[in-house]
C-alpha cells in the first residue's frame, strides 16, 4: 500500500514539472566574513529554487538571483546593520569565490567599511559617501588609466580600503604590478600589493582631491599578497564548512526555505 501510495505522489509531481507547475521555495545563502576585532559581515543572497526543474526539459533549478546584501553585527551583538552595499553574487561551491567576497570587506583605523560605505568612529551606523570623482569625470579616469599604464600597474578587481584617518576621509585600491607573480587573474588573492590609487576628502567625501598612485599605503602592505593584508575580512569556518564542496541542488542552506505560491 505504501509502495503504491509513493508511486502516485511521484507521478503526480513528474507530471507537475513537465507541466511547467512546479512549486518553487526561496533559499537564502549565508556568509559569515569575520574581521579582526571579533565583529563580522553577513552577506546574504536569495534566489528561487525548483526542486523539480531537473525532470524538465529547458527549466533552471535556480532563477532570480539577488546579489549578496552586505550587513554588519558588531562583537558581542546579535543585531545586524544595514551597511547600504551589495556585492555581484558567485557561486560559493567554486573557488576561492567566498574567500574574494570577504575581501572586499574589512577594518582599517578600527572603522568597518565595505569600500562603498564607512562606519564612522563613534557611530553605529554607516555612511555612504558620495564616490570619489573618477568614476563621473572621463578627463580625471584617463588621466588615472595613463599613470597606470606608464607604471605598469592595474587595479585588484573591486577590492579597496576606506576609513577616516588624521581627519580626512582616505580610500585606497590596492594595484599589483604587470608581471608579477601570482597575479594571473585580477581577483587571485595570492597576488602582492605593488601599491595603492588614493583619493582623499578633507569634506567627507562632498568632494575628492585628485587620485594618486603611492607606494607607502596607509591600509595595505606592499609585498605581501593581498589574501595576508591584515584589514581584510575572512570567511567563518562555520560558512567554509557549510559551502566548501557541496552540490548546489542538495545543499542545506543557513536558512529555512521559505514557500512561495506555485507558479503557473
Amino acid at each position: 500500500m505504501g509502495y503504491r501510495r509513493f508511486l502516485h505522489t511521484l507521478s503526480f509531481w513528474l507530471a507537475a514539472a513537465f507541466m511547467g507547475e512546479a512549486c518553487a521555495v526561496e533559499r537564502t545563502e549565508t556568509v559569515e566574513c569575520e574581521l579582526a576585532d571579533g565583529s563580522a559581515f553577513i552577506l546574504r543572497a536569495s534566489h528561487q529554487w525548483t526542486p523539480l526543474a531537473v525532470f524538465a526539459r529547458h527549466a533552471s533549478a535556480r532563477e532570480e538571483q539577488d546579489g549578496f546584501k552586505v550587513s554588519y553585527r558588531a562583537r558581542g551583538k546579535s543585531e545586524l546593520v544595514d551597511t547600504g552595499a551589495e556585492l555581484a553574487y558567485r557561486p560559493l561551491e567554486q573557488g576561492a569565490n567566498m574567500e574574494v567576497l570577504c575581501a572586499r570587506l574589512g577594518l582599517y583605523e578600527g572603522q568597518p567599511g565595505t569600500g562603498a560605505s564607512l562606519r564612522m568612529p563613534g557611530e553605529t551606523r554607516f555612511w555612504v559617501p558620495a564616490p570619489p570623482g573618477m568614476g563621473n569625470d572621463e578627463v580625471e579616469q584617463q588621466r588615472v588609466d595613463a599613470q597606470l599604464t606608464q607604471r605598469g600597474l592595474h587595479l585588484m578587481d573591486e577590492n579597496s580600503a576606506m576609513a577616516i584617518r588624521q581627519g580626512k576621509l582616505v580610500q585606497e585600491l590596492p594595484l599589483y604590478a604587470t608581471g608579477a607573480p601570482a597575479c594571473a587573474a585580477r581577483n587571485d588573492l595570492q597576488c602582492p600589493v605593488s601599491a595603492v590609487l588614493r583619493m582623499t576628502s578633507t569634506d567627507r567625501g562632498a568632494t575628492w582631491q585628485p587620485a594618486s598612485i603611492d607606494t607607502t599605503p596607509y591600509f595595505f602592505k606592499t609585498g605581501m599578497a593581498l589574501a595576508r593584508q591584515a584589514g581584510l575580512a575572512h570567511p567563518s569556518a562555520r560558512s567554509l564548512r557549510n559551502y566548501r564542496n557541496r552540490d548546489e541542488n542538495g545543499a542545506k542552506p543557513l536558512e529555512q526555505p521559505c514557500p512561495k505560491k506555485c507558479s503557473e
